[in-house]
């Protein structure tokens, strides 16, 4: 199961591999809704200060019983071209969570892969 600190520290590596002094630019968080078969992508931007604070803001406003969380991208514009920072999609979803704590999933690697269906991550 990912953490915000798993992202944080992803997003971390990017700007390292891309040479980038974090404070100098503004991030925008790329995440996707899904409620059943139906997703909403949506996007939030953000100073690197209050990367953790935006990421947990949009953990606890959207996850719920219902709706699942994909942290699919962060991004950047450096030199006018977007550069990605994170290495791979994160998801979220309570399902998965009360799988793992009742041990019904002990193996979270099941988890961690997403479908992505004509450009939609499929949210389970």
């Amino acid at each position: 199961m990912y953490t915000v600190s798993d992202i944080i520290k992803d997003i971390g590596r990017g700007c390292t591999a891309n040479n980038m002094t974090e404070d100098k630019f503004s991030y925008r968080i790329v995440y996707i809704v899904g409620e059943g078969d139906e997703s909403i992508r949506r996007y939030a931007d953000t100073s690197y200060y209050n990367l953790r604070r935006s990421l947990e803001y949009i953990l606890k406003k959207y996850l719920s019983l219902t709706n699942g969380i994909v942290i699919a991208q962060t991004t950047v514009l450096k030199n006018g071209r977007c550069v990605r920072l994170q290495s791979r999609p994160y998801a979220f979803s309570l399902d998965g969570y009360f799988r793992q704590i009742t041990g019904e999933c002990t193996n979270d690697s099941k988890n961690r892969r997403l479908p992505y269906i004509n450009g939609v991550y499929q949210i389970s």
